[in-house]
């Protein structure tokens, strides 16, 4: 069974499929397209004469399609090198993913994702392009646009169900199996840079599961902290295991007012330069 990259992009059904990436070079990885209404029949397809594996399937929100995903690999028995999750609303070419799984190969890396630029709606500054470096080593990655060693993805298949919002896959799950399966090096490459470029909603939602993002990402972090108990439990009370359990990723409310009163000032100094 083939070893290539795979990489799912979201798609709404109806739209004009991979709308957001620019088909400016050759592949070097396996399509799948997401219908994520269940509109669209599943199936391979020709779709803007790139060839795609389409897969469908009516889901409230992202993880539901980590769940669909590792099913259908698990279905085949293929473990695809890497296995990349972009969203729809993601701008960024093809050459962008081809250097993005190049970049990762070279680096040995085991879960990885390109950067924002700084006009992406995004949820953390760290995910910003900083300019003149080509990697970034860092706890965890989004899943906006993550990339997995295909190894990596599958292993969280018995873990992904039940989480509709994928609120907690990213920085509680990937991060916990990295550390039990020995695949723990993680970076954002700042040379390859994309562009989000709708709002995050799934916050704020319920889910049909009749939680909320917030209270799903809580029962994947007391699943996280089991598995570590039992599998790893040196783990506990390591500098690593603070950084993505007990560490603050986002601001206080005083931080976020602070932070609203400097744009002025920055949108000035960007002006006179």
């Amino acid at each position: 069974m083939s070893k290539k990259p795979l990489v799912l992009v979201s798609w709404d059904g109806s739209a004009t499929p991979l709308a957001m990436i620019h088909l400016d070079a050759a592949a070097e990885f396996d399509w799948v397209l997401f219908d994520y209404t269940g509109r669209h029949p599943a199936g391979e397809l020709q779709l803007r004469h790139q060839s795609c594996t389409v897969l469908s399937a009516r889901t409230e929100c992202k993880g539901e399609i980590y769940q669909a995903l590792a099913e259908h690999l698990a279905m085949q028995g293929r473990c695809p090198e890497y296995v990349g999750l972009i969203d729809d609303d993601v701008l960024l070419s093809v050459s962008d993913i081809n250097r993005a799984l190049h970049l990762g190969r070279c680096e040995g890396l085991d879960s990885f994702s390109p950067v924002l630029s700084h006009d992406s709606v995004f949820t953390h500054r760290w995910t910003l392009q900083q300019p003149h470096r080509f990697y970034r080593p860092v706890d965890w990655i989004e899943v906006m646009m993550p990339f997995y060693r295909g190894e990596l993805f599958l292993a969280g298949r018995p873990h992904y169900a039940g989480n509709i919002s994928s609120w907690g896959i990213d920085k509680y799950l990937m991060p916990t199996l990295q550390q039990i399966g020995d695949w723990p090096r993680t970076a954002l490459i700042d040379a390859v840079v994309a562009s989000h470029r709708r709002p995050v909603t799934s916050g704020q939602k319920i889910y049909r599961n009749g939680r909320s993002a917030g209270e799903e990402s809580a029962a994947m972090r007391a699943l996280c902290l089991r598995l570590i108990a039992e599998q790893k439990p040196e783990l506990l009370g390591s500098d690593w295991h603070r950084r993505i359990f007990l560490q603050r990723h986002a601001r206080t409310r005083w931080q976020q007012l602070a932070y609203g009163l400097g744009r002025p000032l920055r949108r000035w100094l960007d002006q006179s330069t």
